[in-house]
């Protein structure tokens, strides 16, 4: 069949409608011809993080007949991206070409179908958010700066810990779903005392759902004593902010 699929995963359609319009905006100004799955199920991850390797393999395996109808699959989510890429040959089930949603901007960028010359200024200071799945995990650090390097007027402030080192949102391993008020008061720690954020600083870029969501609630967390005016984005709505000149 061929083609590029989108996996959307399960938490954009569900929290994360905004973002994930975003994402849709830019694939269509850069006339990517791409298909979504109506019946798109979880990709079995929880399962891994559950020790529950049999019911994954059977997701695994019938996720598998779907994927490889096409020749590459995009995803935003880097716990689908790692699912595919790492665990389904594990699980004996094969798989196309699969790019996280950062890596495949930057291809476009790379081609010129993102021209440098349609992005407008987005006058915001941001800091970059390295998703354990997408970094640690993946070694993916290098594209989503590069992706926003490349918009004018953006301030990009490089906290203590990045990359590697970079600190957990406390969103992962299904924490939240155990203690979601545990989870984010380590999101809190790590805006105020791991990354240190600056007074001055208009918002967090990402590229995780689940960092978005968790990070959003440690902000709410530390705004209970001390309000604090940090937006928290996803990394295709800034570039999306600069194809269509808005300050959201």
């Amino acid at each position: 069949m061929g083609g590029v699929l989108l996996w959307r995963g399960c938490t954009y359609p569900a929290k994360l409608v905004e973002e994930l319009e975003a994402l849709l905006r830019v694939l269509n100004h850069a006339k990517v011809d791409f298909s979504i799955l109506e019946d798109e199920k979880c990709c079995g991850y929880p399962l891994i993080l559950l020790g529950r390797r049999d019911l994954a393999k059977e997701i695994a395996e019938e996720n598998s007949k779907k994927l490889n109808k096409y020749s590459l699959v995009i995803t935003p989510c880097p716990a689908c991206f790692r699912m595919f890429s790492q665990f389904y040959p594990t699980l004996g089930a094969k798989t196309p070409e699969i790019m996280h949603v950062s890596q495949f901007l930057h291809k476009l960028m790379q081609e010129k179908r993102i021209d440098a010359s349609e992005l407008k200024p987005v006058k915001l200071k941001v800091m970059y958010h390295d998703p354990c799945e997408l970094g640690r995990h993946m070694g993916v650090y290098e594209e989503p700066r590069k992706i926003l390097a490349e918009i004018p007027g953006l301030s990009l402030y490089e906290q203590r810990f990045v990359r590697e080192k970079s600190v957990c949102c406390g969103g992962g391993s299904l924490l939240p779903v155990y203690t979601s008020s545990l989870s984010a008061m380590v999101a809190a720690r790590k805006l105020l005392e791991e990354d240190r954020i600056p007074e001055d600083l208009d918002a967090i870029v990402t590229t995780c759902p689940q960092c978005i969501l968790n990070i959003r609630q440690g902000i709410r967390w530390i705004s209970e004593e001390k309000p604090i005016n940090v937006r928290v984005y996803n990394l295709a709505q800034i570039l999306d902010m600069s194809l269509r000149g808005e300050i959201q």
